[in-house]
């Protein structure tokens, strides 16, 4: 029997397998960036529901669920409730067998609580309580085995071939020493599992429609919105995010599906063997699920809905004085060609993994920031030596500085060389490089609704230490010399200074400001001695009007930069 298919059908086949190849080639490169970003394995897919197109990395790997499995618990449950086994209305008592530590609210009830099994089952998805997790898996059959059977039995049916549930949460006495067990704990699966079990949930094939939506209701009620919601866009019409996470040592997962009017997509992330610092803004792992689902999102709606995205994408933290955030730009100074195969200092060797491959920066807005008819201005510092600007956020007190000085300015710190002896630019070498890297700043700061309609006023480049390079060449070939008030130099003049002259010559109103200790001496001896030669005044004393300030100093290296950034902004913030 031979079977005719039209023309027009094959062909659009043909361009979806294409398109999709191309998908998967762009950005699998992306997506093994986001997995050194956390230094562990990461697994990812997502599915446009609509055009069926994905994007996939080691999506048929297994990874620990953690919480994740409560997933699959969750659509057991209601497939034995469609088939009339269960009554979401009965009643069950919370046992001090099940009254389990963890995540959840249940075990701090009072003794031998009562609850529907509906409650439990929504409290195992939005708080990830482990003790009602625990009563409705005891709901799923009579014996330990009948129950974890229900739900892996359940999944085999669907054809999740490598999704399991290894034994009820916390419970010790029953866990079992199975290589399986031992190695994933509580339960296993895959991104290309979890894809496909939320895609049949969307389409209504578990249970019946009137539970899928109820599922549905369920996961989008979830509380915890730090990963695969994070980085999403708020304001697109119809938009929800019905989701499950999981967490626990080294392991980050979440998984569910976005729904909205323009876009209807299936997303699972695993990242396992992370390191995960104690403080939760530094939590990597869920950023590169944040990220990549952001990554799908963008790709499968051709980056429509970003030109007219109002909603917020960075996440912010508040202090004292002001927030900041650390998101990641394209025009940064790495990763750039010049240190694609790394950098030789003396005896040591500095791979570009991972301390090239860093495009993030760290934007401190202080609550002093208002509108202004001139614009409010831009401070883009350079750190120096063996740091990053992490570590320059919590070491040098500048958002403290910036705040105490009541300068109406926005502060980034730029990711130069991480923790490196190096003193690259990257980008910021290249002409223009730097006007670029501030025009994207710009882009962010207004999309995070972070400038009104006032805009950028003038630019203060700063630097520290080993620094000095990119904040020089920011300054003679960035693109953007006549924007650039003043400079701020941190014992940072090693070299490269008759490329400030043109800078200082274009405009009387430009200022330099350069603090030093002992061993660069030299160095700004024959600045000096430039300085007369152009008949340019200099001082060795912080005065407002004079415009080039040189100032000796007996205290260290990494002293300098304490007090003096708040006395130097109160300067320029003068009239």
């Amino acid at each position: 029997m031979k079977f005719h298919i039209p023309f027009q059908s094959l062909l659009a086949a043909i361009l979806l397998f294409s398109s999709m190849i191309s998908a998967q080639e762009a950005f699998s490169p992306q997506l093994r960036e986001l997995e050194k970003s956390f230094g562990g394995r990461f697994g990812f897919m997502a599915k446009n529901l609509r055009s069926g197109e994905v994007i996939s990395w080691r999506e048929h790997e297994k990874f620990p669920s953690a919480s994740l499995i409560k997933l699959p618990i969750l659509t057991a449950f209601y497939h034995q409730v469609a088939a009339g086994k269960l009554d979401t209305l009965q009643e069950v008592v919370v046992e001090a067998s099940n009254r389990v530590a963890g995540s959840g609210v249940l075990q701090h009830f009072s003794p031998k609580p009562v609850i529907r099994l509906a409650d439990a089952a929504l409290l195992m998805i939005i708080l990830s309580d482990n003790s009602a997790t625990n009563l409705v898996i005891d709901a799923l059959g009579a014996t330990h085995t009948d129950r974890l059977n229900s739900v892996n039995e359940y999944m085999r049916s669907l054809g999740l071939q490598n999704t399991r549930l290894w034994n009820k949460v916390m419970a010790w006495d029953t866990k079992t020493d199975s290589s399986e067990s031992i190695r994933y704990g509580l339960g296993v699966s895959t991104p290309a599992d979890m894809v496909l079990l939320l895609e049949k949930l969307y389409r209504g094939e578990l249970a019946d429609s009137l539970l899928c939506r109820k599922m549905i209701d369920i996961l989008a009620a979830q509380e915890y919105k730090d990963a695969i919601p994070r980085l999403l866009p708020k304001t697109v019409r119809g938009m929800r995010v019905a989701h499950k996470t999981g967490g626990v040592t080294g392991v980050r997962t979440d998984a569910g599906l976005v729904l909205s009017a323009p876009l209807d997509m299936a997303v699972a992330a695993f990242c396992d063997q992370a390191v995960i610092p104690e403080a939760a803004e530094g939590d990597q792992a869920k950023w590169a699920i944040a990220t990549a689902a952001r990554l799908a999102w963008d790709h499968f709606n051709q980056s429509t809905y970003l030109e007219t995205e109002e909603a917020t994408q960075a996440d912010w933290n508040p202090y004292p004085g002001g927030a900041w955030s650390r998101v990641f730009v394209s025009h940064a100074p790495f990763p750039h060609v010049s240190r694609e195969a790394g950098w030789h200092y003396g005896d040591n060797y500095f791979p570009r993994d991972p301390h090239y491959g860093d495009s993030s920066i760290v934007i401190i807005v202080p609550s002093q920031c208002r509108a202004a008819v001139e614009g409010i201005d831009l401070i883009v510092h350079f750190h120096g030596w063996n740091n990053d600007n992490l570590g320059v956020l919590e070491k040098f007190r500048l958002p403290q500085q910036l705040a105490a000085s009541r300068k109406n300015a926005i502060l980034v710190l730029a990711q130069g060389p991480w923790r490196a002896s190096d003193s690259g630019g990257g980008k910021m070498e290249e002409p223009g490089g730097f006007r670029r890297f501030v025009e994207e700043i710009v882009e962010v700061l207004r999309r995070e609704g972070r400038l009104g309609a006032s805009g950028i006023g003038k630019i203060i480049v700063s630097a520290h230490s080993g620094g000095y390079r990119p904040a020089i060449c920011a300054v003679s070939r960035g693109g953007l010399a006549d924007r650039i008030s003043a400079v701020f130099l941190f014992d940072a003049f090693y070299a490269m200074t008759e490329e400030l002259m043109p800078w200082l010559q274009m405009d009387k109103k430009h200022r330099l400001r350069s603090v030093y200790t002992d061993h660069l001496a030299d160095e700004h001896a024959a600045f000096v001695t430039l300085l007369k030669q152009n008949d340019i005044g200099y001082s060795e004393m912080l005065q407002p009007e004079e415009r080039v300030v040189l100032e000796p100093t007996t205290e260290c290296h990494n002293c300098v930069v304490f007090n003096r950034f708040q006395r130097w902004l109160e300067a320029e913030a003068r009239p």
